[in-house]
């Protein structure tokens, strides 16, 4: 009985994301569509993802990686050694996308 019970509240909560972003996206649409036909709607997009950007947060990424590695030879607490590795990933790859936000003015 706790299996159907789990199966049905996982129905349930993928059900509703599926919900959520069928809404949101028709919404969004629809407004876009109508700001379109006012003239309202500018075409262009200021914030493209160019392949530099992608890499420059690939290599970040990668660094922080090779970083973390080099960590878990030094014998530190599993604990600290997650957290620091974590961070060092995260710290290195979101300033791989500020080098590319950078690199583009």
């Amino acid at each position: 009985m706790d299996k159907w019970a789990e199966a049905l509240g996982g129905l349930v909560f993928f059900g509703g994301m599926v919900l959520i972003v069928y809404f949101i996206a028709r919404y969004t649409y629809l407004i876009r569509k109508l700001m379109a036909e006012k003239g309202l709607l500018n075409n262009e997009s200021k914030s493209r993802i160019t392949k530099i950007d992608v890499a420059f947060a690939t290599i970040g990424v990668g660094l922080g990686l090779v970083i973390a590695a080099g960590l878990s030879a030094m014998g530190l607490d599993e604990g600290i050694l997650d957290t620091l590795s974590w961070g060092i990933v995260l710290i290195l790859g979101a300033s791989g996308l500020l080098i590319s936000s950078r690199q583009k003015k």
